[in-house]
């Protein structure tokens, strides 16, 4: 008697616990999960921009070579790629979420833009389009954090 009951119990939290993790898997997005996917993708797009502005202005000055702001340059490409994929992922479960996303979308799209592609990319102006959109950006998490 004793061998069915931890049996019978072990089948009750076996089947709990499938039935959490498909709750889970299947949860619909709300309100706080979409805020936290877009000020994510926000402050990494805040950084990418942070670390190039902060690379170029390093290159030009002289303090760093070429192959390191390219490797910089390079990263913060994948970080702002990663974060605009995170966040196109998640759709918006009402109209708050939604004047989120029209307001980050461009946002994101103009961080791509500006992001210099390599260190030869870089020059004054390539680093004076850069602060309008890290604006935009800060301000656009100061709101939503």
């Amino acid at each position: 008697m004793r061998a069915t009951s931890w049996a019978a119990t072990g089948l009750v939290a076996a089947a709990l616990a499938w039935g959490g993790a498909g709750y889970l898997a299947t949860k619909p997005t709300d309100f706080h999960d979409y805020r936290v996917a877009a000020v994510g993708a926000a402050q990494t797009a805040y950084d990418a921009l942070a670390s190039a502005d902060l690379t170029g202005t390093a290159l030009l000055a002289g303090r760093v070579t070429g192959p390191y702001a390219d490797s910089m340059l390079g990263d913060a490409r994948d970080a702002l790629a990663g974060a605009a994929k995170q966040f196109a992922r998640v759709s918006p479960p009402d109209q708050r979420t939604q004047k989120m996303r029209d307001e980050l979308g461009p946002l994101l799209i103009k961080a791509n833009a500006v992001l210099p592609g390599t260190a030869s990319d870089i020059t004054d102006k390539t680093l004076d389009n850069l602060k309008p959109v890290e604006d935009a950006l800060d301000q656009f998490l100061e709101e939503h954090e």
